[in-house]
């Protein structure tokens, strides 16, 4: 994976010196050819698993406005469309997360190349309370996308009312809110903590999990994207080399040979 201080280096294979509108058209395209081959892969995941996936395309003023984005931009003031990652994305809705580190081994036979990894959320959410897995792939065309596998009771309190809370505010600069905006979002964010954090207690229950469980599968997930540390080369065996003694004696041999043919 890809380390985090090269990510203004990670970027869509789409024409940089362009306009936002020709570079969304571009992203637009490059989902166009990667949709078919992702919607077969979810299918497979879906057969194996019985679970429930599905895609969707950012729509393009949402890519312009993800682009412009003061919560990204004033951390990242190199941030462009190109360096957008969801334009196209993906989901699983998981039964289990048991099955997670299985859909690892999935995405990797199926040449997914993971750009990075992003299982952390799942026991230490944001400020929101949204727990989930989510990884940002490279596609054979280059495109970045993202693949995000939530737990079904938390999918479902999202869709109850939790997205629409968090799309009203996500595009806000809070650093100039009024007094009485920075008093909703804070209210919003409560709320939508609370509810997922409830959704969450009904999966723990419903599977019987611990969190100490959880770590175990979530770590051997991050470790199935580790690529194998290159082994180290053997060396040939080296001569030993003689003691000082044997060193000493050699050389006054070799002294009184050279005298015996001066003499």
């Amino acid at each position: 994976m890809v380390q985090d201080n090269d990510e203004e280096k990670i970027v869509n294979p789409i024409d940089r010196s362009a306009d936002t509108a020709e570079k969304i058209r571009q992203l637009q395209e490059l989902s166009k050819q990667n949709e078919p081959i992702v919607k077969d892969f979810l299918g497979e995941i879906d057969r194996k698993y019985g679970t429930e996936s599905k895609t969707s395309h950012k729509e393009p003023e949402k890519i312009a406005q993800k682009a412009t984005r003061p919560s990204i931009t004033d951390l990242k003031q190199w941030y462009r469309v190109e360096h957008i990652r969801d334009s196209f994305r993906f989901k699983t809705v998981l039964n289990d997360i048991e099955d997670l580190p299985k859909i690892a081994e999935d995405m990797k036979d199926k040449g997914f190349e993971v750009i990075k990894s992003d299982t952390d959320k799942v026991l230490e959410p944001g400020p929101w309370g949204w727990r989930i897995a989510a990884f940002d792939l490279r596609m054979p065309n280059g495109q970045l996308v993202e693949y995000y596998l939530p737990v079904k009771e938390m999918e479902q309190a999202k869709k109850a009312g939790n997205h629409d809370l968090f799309e009203k505010w996500r595009s806000k600069d809070e650093s100039k809110l009024t007094k009485t905006e920075r008093q909703e979002l804070f209210q919003a964010r409560k709320a939508s903590r609370q509810s997922y954090g409830k959704a969450w207690q009904d999966y723990l229950e419903r599977t019987k999990q611990k969190p100490e469980r959880i770590k175990e599968v979530l770590e051997k997930t991050e470790r199935a994207f580790e690529k194998p540390k290159d082994k180290p080369v053997d060396k040939p065996p080296q001569p030993k080399k003689p003691s000082k003694l044997i060193q000493r004696l050699k050389e006054q041999k070799t002294k009184s040979k050279e005298d015996d043919l001066l003499r």
